[in-house]
Order: C-alpha cells, then structure tokens, then sequence
C-alpha cells in the first residue's frame, strides 16, 4: 500500500476499535486520530511511519488497549507524559520505538489500571526508572533490549501482582535481590543477557509457580538446592553460568522440565550429565553443548526428547543402544566429541530424525545404518568414516536437503556416493574423490568439491543440470578448459580463457575467486557495475593485462586481490572510495540459510603468506573475521601512491609491492588505525618515510626494500641531505616560478592596453559614422556641463 494512514479516520467519532497492524502503511500519523475520545482498541503496530508530536494520545481518553509497535518515537519527548494521561488504559505496547528518553520520574503517576507494560527493544541507555513502581497494578512487565544498566532494583519485588518480568538484553549488574520472593504470582522471568554475578538469589527459590526461569549469559552461580521448590517450572535456561549438582544421584526434582539449556554452563564439581535428567519423563529439548563434560555417553535420557544437543564436549567411547529408545527424536547433535566404534544397530528406530550431527568424531557407519532413516533432511558426517556398501542402483529412503561430508574415509574407495536428487548442499571437500564432476543435481544450491581429484572439463550442458546452483567450490582440483558459466569459487585449477560475460547476470554474488589459473584479457568493467553485492573479488596468479577498472561502486567490498598479473596503468584516485573499507567491518565469507551458516573455504595472501580459510557450519559465535585486504602486488603498475586510500579507514592490509610506482609515500597512510600488514618494496618511491599514528609500528624496514630514493626510520638512510638539496631545489623553483609570474603580469597589461586601445581608436578611424556620433556626443557632454557650471555659478553669485 505504501501510503500515510488516512486523515479522515478521524471523523468516525464513535468508533471503538481500529486495527491497521501491518496494513503497509507509511509517513507520519495523523494528529487527527486524537478526535476518536470512544476509541478502546488501537493497534498501529508493523507499519512504516512515525509520530514525532505524540501529543494526539493524550486525547483518547477510553482507550484500554495500545499498541505501536515499530512506529518511530524519536522526536516525540513527551510520550510518557501523553501517555499517563490516558485514565483507562490497560496495555501499553511500545516494542522497538526508539524512544529514545527514558523518563527518570513522574509528578503524577496515572496508571490506576495499567497491567501490561511493554516497551522492549528501545535501547533507552538509562537505569529502570522509579515510577514503575507506582504502578501496582501492573501484571506484565517487558522491558528487555533496552541498555538498562545499574544494579537490579530491590523494589521490583513490591509489585506484588507480577505474572511475567523481562529484563533481558541489558547491562543491570549485581546479584538478584531476596525481595524478589515476594513475587508470589509469578510465572516467567526472563533475567538472561546481563551482568549479573554472585550466587543466585534465594528469592528465586520460593517462586513456586515459576515456568519459565532464563538466566542465560550472566556469571551466577547456583546449585540443585536452588531449584529444589520450584514445582511448577518447565523452561530452564542456564547457559553460561556456573551450576554445582550437589544433590545424591537418587535426587528427584519436584518439576517436570519441558526444555533445558546448559550450554557453556560451568558444572561443578566435575563436570557430567546431572543424574536427574532420567526423572524427567517430559523433556522435550536438551542442550548441553560446550559444557566441558568428560564423561560416557548418558545412557538414560527420557524418551520424550525432540532436540538433544551435546556437541563440542569431551564425551568418548561408543554409542549406546539405548540412543535407539528416543523415538520422539527429531534433531540429534554430537558432533566435536571422541565417539568411537561402530554406528548401534537402534539408531535405525529413529524414524522421525530430521538432522543429524555426527561431525567431527572417530564413528564408523554404512549406508545400511541409515536405510531406515526415512524422515532424514540434514546429514553431517564429516571427520568419521562410512562404508559405501549400496549397490550402483540403491534408492535412499531419505530426501535430504544437505550432506556434509568433508575430510570423511570413504571406504572401501573414495567415490561419489549415491545421493538424492533433491539435494540442495552437497560438502564433499577433501576426500580424495576421483574422475569427472557429477552433473545431475537439478535442485542444488551450493556444491563444495574442493581439494579432491577431479579433472576434466566442466560440461556446458551444466547450467540445464544444475540450473539452481549459486555457489560451486572446485578450488585444488585438476580441473581444465573454460568456465561454462556463473561459478564463483574456481582458484587453484588450469581454467583458461576470459572471465565469461555471463557472469554479469549474476548480480547477487558475493565472492568470486578466480585466483590461480590462466585467465587473460582485460578485467571487465562490469564488474563494478553489475556485481554490487559483492564482497570478495580475488583474481590473483592469473595473466590480465591492461588497466585497473572502476571498482569503488562496489559498496560492499572488503577484500580485492589483484596480484601477480600483469596490468599497467596507474591505480585509481577513486580505490578510496570504498564504502565498506571506510565503515566498520560486517563481513564474514558466509551465506545464511535457516539458522545456520555455511561458511566456504577462501585462500587469501595476507600479511606476507597464502592462507587458506577453511571452516565448516559454524555458531554465531565462532566466526573467522577476514582481513580487509588490498593487494595489488606483482603488476607492472606506474604512478603515485593515491592519497585517497587513506580514506580506507578500516583497512588491514595493504600490499603495493614489485610495480614501477614513485613520488612520496602519502601522509594519509597514518591515518590507518587498523593496518596491520604493510608491503610497499621493490618500487620507485622517494622522499621521507611518513611517520606518526599507525605507521610508527611498522619497525621492519624490508616492507621498503628496492626503494632506493626513500629516507628516514625505519630505514638507515639519514634524511638531512636530502631536505637540504630538496629545500635548496624548493627555493629555486620558488624565484624561477616567482620570476615567470612577474614576466606573465607585464604582458597581460601590455597586451590588454593595445588590444583595448586598438579595439576603440581602429574603430573611430575606419568608421565615419561611429567617429560622427563619437565626437557629436562627446560636444554634447561638454555642452550640459557648461551650462550646469555656469548655471550653478550664477546661483552662488546671486546668494551673496
């Protein structure tokens, strides 16, 4: 719809409720809706406009229900004040308003009726106010992502009418007051993501009708016996924390937990599976990732479990048969363990698995093992060993999404094992795969094949085989002839020819990485003007000639890698133009697809050294950070250093080393902050070494070698001679230049007085006309001032 909310929704005076949420709305909202006084129900939430004169509300004196969500507040200052002038309100729902101003205190508190109170994701930067608690009434409480800071008010726990508290996402900080107990009504409380440290509150242990208890990524410690009176709790999350099990084995918690999550959790004293988990016949989900425990797979998990997630633990030995008793299973994760020894013939009873996890382990398992898998959509089974003991013409009984299988012993040979065709991630790197590339996956999307053993052609008929395939990683191969079409990950090969033009269509890509083969031609300029989305462009190792085009269009580019060719030209004033080199660093070599990442392999020649970036599906929290890296080493590149690049503020590496370039080292270089590798031998550079800020670092005087004309730290060559010659040459050319302008200024009059002397007097002589009318109207002009002189004369004459 895209248009503001209509004016006259004002004039239905009677109306008594008004939803427009998420009716596509936009622009500013109407002062006129302050005329709607019968108004009860008002929900203007996820739209595109915003209010900055909220004075309006104040006005809608029925109203019980309130809900702007995501409309813009940052002008509005006076909000709260609007707003507690509404006697009858109920619900109050601000989320992600940029309030902006968080009020410390009120003269008047007016909420009388007030139970739900959400202003979540505002990021106000303030401490919890003191009037909210004035408000007695109130039920729900949400004031999580807001920046809060300070320490954990005691007086929270006087709103004795709390069903729910939301205070995540902050900095508060301190321990949990004891007052909290007095929350006798409440049900959830949500405290995770702050700074809260000491031991746990004992408060929290009398809430007996707690659900839904968060403390995730605090540094609390609590033990068994603070849960012990916490009867009604389903939901316990306490991840990143630290949690003593000092209750006996034979323990019986009086909750049944629907959900539990202790990743990263700190278990003392040893760290192992709490005993308890076998009484919990309602578990549903269990994570227990990162948890440093030590120990032998549980073997006596409830058969309720969904989601089981124990990865990146030290758990070893085999898997136990009972795995097969899960039948609720949907999602199993062990992958980052020392499980060994054979797959346990019950794991086939898990008919309803979607994803499994195994990466990363020392387990042997077959086809056969996965035959009844019927449910199965994701497979990892890197770093393990399978046995492909399936005849050619075997149908799995699975329609997989994705297959990991990177670094895998493929027994008894490496070959392409047989796979569904609706598979749309395929990782099959390092695995010593031999022979052509398979072409018969036309749901695809991403193909990893890297360090293999594949040669041959890439098919043309490609495109029709795989026609949805947007990423193809076939670096380390043995890989020959031309690209047939828009693959972006292809370095390390023998490919030949131009970059194909068909590439230009691919607009939304985000890596190209040709590095490594035998590319020649001009490098097209289309790239900087058909592929803006992209991020990392690597062409190194090849053979292009000719000049360096226009890429500063490119806004998200962090990483350009032109090395090792042989292009000539000067490099471009307008390389400081790159966006993204001049904000903060975003990028990460990733694609998102779920909740998930899938991260590719990337060879990058940084700080002096050919790195390859190999990862595989990573947390949010396990990223490689890629250097902002230039590197235009290797050409045969002529001019001045660009001052511009000192405009590439977040710039890490920066390597213009063997090319022909000269003149000084720009100063703008300082400016830097965030170099950290700096390459500019081989050269014709002169002058002095700039110094200060980020270059001062630099103490390795080979990053200048082949320089001869350069003076100055770190370098040996003392700088005194060559400032007095250059400021005795300065001198010179100042009288020389100082001369030639004296000269200039002489002729321009002289030549200004005969054109314009010439220009009047040739006329008058070659013109009888004009000098007719020249010399009657310079008679005339003696004439009238004749006669005003003796006019005026006469005047003065008369007077006196």
């Amino acid at each position: 719809m895209h248009k503001p909310i209509p004016k006259f929704l004002g004039a239905f005076r009677r109306l008594t409720y008004l939803n427009l949420s998420g009716a596509g709305f936009m622009g500013r909202v109407p002062a006129q809706l302050g005329n709607l006084s019968t108004l009860q129900h008002l929900d203007l939430s996820y739209n595109c406009y915003w209010d900055d004169n909220s004075g309006w509300i104040s006005l809608l004196t029925s109203l019980r229900h309130l809900n702007m969500t995501w409309v813009s507040f940052t002008n509005a200052a006076n909000w709260l004040q609007d707003l507690n002038a509404l006697p009858h309100v109920q619900e109050i729902e601000l989320i992600s308003c940029d309030l902006g101003t968080f009020p410390r205190s009120l003269s008047h508190v007016n909420f009388t009726s007030l139970t739900t109170l959400d202003l979540r994701g505002n990021y106000i930067n303030s401490t919890i106010p003191d009037w909210v608690f004035n408000i007695t009434s109130l039920e729900f409480l949400y004031l999580g992502g807001n920046d809060l800071h300070g320490f954990f008010p005691d007086w929270l726990g006087n709103i004795k009418n709390l069903k729910s508290l939301d205070l995540s996402s902050n900095s508060l900080c301190g321990s949990v007051p004891a007052s909290i107990g007095n929350l006798s009504l409440l049900q959830h409380l949500s405290l995770g993501s702050n700074d809260l440290n000491g031991t746990i509150s004992k408060g929290i242990g009398q809430l007996k009708s707690l659900v839904d208890l968060d403390l995730h990524e605090n540094s609390l410690s609590l033990s068994e016996d603070d849960l012990a009176n916490l009867s009604s709790l389903e939901y316990l999350d306490i991840s990143y924390n630290f949690i003593e099990l000092n209750k006996s084995d034979d323990w019986i918690p009086p909750f049944q937990l629907q959900s539990l999550s202790m990743d990263f959790c700190q278990i003392g004293p040893t760290p192992q599976f709490p005993q308890w988990l076998r009484t919990q016949t309602t578990l549903r989900q269990l994570q227990l990732s990162s948890a440093g425990i030590k120990d032998m797979f549980f073997d006596r998990l409830p058969s309720s479990l969904e989601y089981l997630d124990l990865s990146y633990n030290s758990l070893h030995g085999s898997l136990p048969a009972s795995l097969g008793n899960l039948s609720m299973l949907r999602s199993l994760d062990l992958g980052s363990n020392n499980l060994n020894g054979m797959f346990p013939e019950s794991i086939k009873r898990l008919k309803g698995l979607r994803d499994l996890d195994l990466y990363n382990n020392s387990l042997s398992l077959s086809e056969d093992d996965l035959a009844n898998l019927s449910s199965l959509k994701s497979l990892d089974i890197s770093y393990n060993s399978i046995y492909l003991n399936k005849s050619d013409d075997w149908i799995p009984p699975f329609q997989l999404n994705g297959l990991y299988m990177g670094f895998c012993q493929i027994l008894p040979k490496p070959h392409f094992p047989k796979l569904p065709s609706g598979l749309r991630y395929l990782y099959l790197s390092d695995n010593k795969i031999t022979g052509e590339v398979p072409q018969f996956f036309p749901k695809l999307k991403y193909l990893y094949l890297s360090n293999n053993s594949f040669s041959g052609n890439l098919s043309p008929r490609i495109t029709n085989t795989m026609p949805s395939l947007q990423w193809f990683d076939l670096s380390m191969n043995n890989m020959s002839g031309e690209i047939p079409f828009s693959y972006c990950q292809l370095s390390h090969n023998n490919l030949s020819g131009q970059i194909p033009h068909c590439l230009k269509s691919c607009t939304e890509l985000a890596t190209l990485d040709l590095g490594h083969n035998n590319f020649i031609g001009n490098i097209p300029t289309w790239i900087g003007e058909s592929l803006l989305y992209l991020k990392t462009l690597s062409l190194r190792s090849n053979a292009f000639t000719g000049s360096i085009p226009q890429l500063s269009s490119l806004p998200s580019l962090r990483i350009l890698d032109l090395s090792n060719n042989n292009l000539s030209g000067t490099i471009p004033q307008s390389f400081g133009d790159f966006n993204a080199l001049k904000s903060a660093p975003t990028y990460q070599c990733c694609y998102f697809n779920n909740d998930s990442l899938y991260v590719e392999d990337m060879w990058l020649f940084i700080k002096g050294s050919e790195l390859e970036y190999t990862t595989r599906q990573l947390s949010m929290d396990t990223l490689i950070d890629l250097s902002n890296n230039l590197n235009l080493s290797k050409n045969y590149l002529i001019g001045q250093i660009p001052w511009s690049i000192g405009r590439m503020k977040q710039l890490e590496v920066l390597d213009l080393s063997r090319n022909n370039l000269s003149g000084a080292i720009p100063s703008d270089l300082a400016a830097l902050n965030f170099l950290n590798h700096l390459n500019l031998s081989y050269n014709n550079l002169s002058g002095r070494i700039p110094n200060g800020n980020q270059l001062q670092t630099f103490t390795d005087s080979s990053i200048y070698a082949g320089n001869p004309n350069l003076c100055g730290p770190p370098l040996t060559k003392n700088c005194t001679l060559n400032i007095a010659k250059a400021g005795e040459e300065e001198q010179n050319e100042d009288s020389s230049k100082s001369r030639m302008e004296t000269l200039w200024l002489y002729t321009s009059i002289t030549l200004g007085f005969i054109i314009g002397f010439w220009a009047i007097c040739g006329s008058l002589l070659l013109q009888q006309t004009w000098r007719t009318s020249y010399f009657r109207a310079i008679d005339n002009m003696f004439d009238k001032l004749y006669v005003m002189m003796v006019v005026t004369v006469a005047k003065y004459k008369r007077k006196l």
